[in-house]
């Protein structure tokens, strides 16, 4: 399943984004959304690790997620998310900020 596949499919109700998450207790709150069926948008300032981060996630059989490149610290970074979220989920649920714990 592609991410326009994954975005328009209405089985997937809920958004979530979750700051800092690729490892540790934001890696796993991701695990455990993904795994009740919440769509989430994995967010790193390290695009690597980011990206490996969900790849990881969709090698376990957690599909629905994606990754978005975030600076908490930085207001441009955050209004790109903000539109991002915006322009393909028209709304956000679940916000779990884990960066800089």
């Amino acid at each position: 399943m592609n991410m326009t596949e994954t975005l328009l499919n209405p089985e997937i109700k809920r958004c979530a984004v979750v700051t800092g998450a690729n490892k540790g207790i934001g890696f796993e709150i991701c695990r455990q959304l993904v795994s009740n069926g919440i769509f989430v948008v994995l967010t790193s300032r390290d695009r690597n690790k980011g990206l490996e981060a969900v790849e990881n996630l969709k090698k376990s059989g957690l599909p629905n997620v994606i990754f978005h490149q975030l600076d908490v610290m930085n207001l441009t970074s955050v209004s790109s998310l903000a539109e991002f979220i915006k322009t393909h989920f028209g709304k956000l649920d679940i916000l779990a900020r884990i960066s800089q714990i």
